[in-house]
């Protein structure tokens, strides 16, 4: 009965961890947006981001388009989807906390 739990145990334990792995050719998506007609999915290839844009529906319209193709076909996506992505070309590398900070003697007494 002992021999019989720990093959089994074994078998399971080796069934899960290779069922798991990513393999190193797989490309996983960095972040998939959800806009009103269009799902886009962004992935990072060594050339940049590619876009895989699907219908609401899941169709896939385009597979694997770089900025200056997506810009192309898809101008309103690009429009909504590239002032979110960061360029590392900012200047100021300030942190914004959503508050404003007053001088203690500019508030009204």
């Amino acid at each position: 009965m002992r021999k019989l739990s720990v093959t089994l145990l074994l078998i399971l334990g080796f069934s899960v961890f290779f069922n798991t792995t990513t393999r190193a050719s797989e490309k996983l998506p960095l972040t998939t947006l959800v806009l009103r007609d269009h799902n886009i999915t962004i992935t990072s290839t060594p050339n940049g981001f590619a876009y895989t844009v699907r219908s609401s529906d899941g169709t896939i319209l385009d597979a694997q388009l770089n900025d200056t193709q997506l810009q192309a076909k898809y101008p309103d996506v690009y429009d909504a989807i590239r002032p979110a992505m960061a360029d590392g070309k900012g200047i100021d590398a300030t942190v914004w906390g959503g508050t404003q900070h007053v001088p203690t003697n500019a508030l009204p007494k």
